[in-house]
């Protein structure tokens, strides 16, 4: 079960266009604006959902629109870890785990909706109160994608959940 189309090491508008061919994403948004974009998921998810139980699918995508919540509850809550432990100036190894996984380990096909929207709503709260404090001259190195600064890990996650958004746009 495949949350991407492409390969999990493409990042950015290298790897999405730009602006990301899918869904439209502009990599020239602002930090405030991607961190906008984080934090006004859970009311963006919320409104796509009312009234409905996540259950319907896209054609061509692998998840259901409620499992696509529960990706970027996970996805924000696991940057937000990485993102944590930064002090001035390092650069910390980033632990890849493997989405498909996580998403078969944890069930999100057979959790409710409701619970998903719950568990966004914690994420997306979590990764907006960490952000201020985490240093911009901190970097993270991922093991795909090669050494992350602040700035692209914040507009790789932002456009993630832009992204999924859509997806689930696109499922209901």
């Amino acid at each position: 079960m495949a949350c991407h189309t492409g390969p999990v090491n493409q990042w950015g508008p290298s790897g999405y266009g730009d602006p990301c061919g899918a869904c439209g994403f502009d990599w020239s948004i602002t930090e405030t604006g991607a961190a906008g974009v984080i934090a006004g998921a859970p009311g963006r998810f919320g409104a796509l959902l009312a009234g409905r139980d996540g259950t319907g699918r896209a054609p061509g995508l692998a998840w259901d629109a409620r499992e696509y919540v529960w990706h970027v509850a996970d996805n924000l809550r696991i940057w937000a870890e990485r993102l944590s432990a930064l002090t001035p100036g390092a650069t910390l190894p980033v632990a890849p785990y493997d989405q498909d996984r996580l998403a078969e380990a944890r069930g999100y096909g057979r959790m409710p909706l409701t619970s998903a929207r719950w568990s966004l709503g914690q994420s997306s709260a979590q990764w907006t109160a960490l952000w201020p404090s985490v240093p911009g001259d901190g970097r993270l190195l991922h093991p795909e994608s090669g050494v992350m600064e602040v700035g692209q890990v914040l507009r790789q996650v932002a456009h993630d959940t832009f992204h999924h958004q859509h997806d689930v746009e696109r499922s209901v």
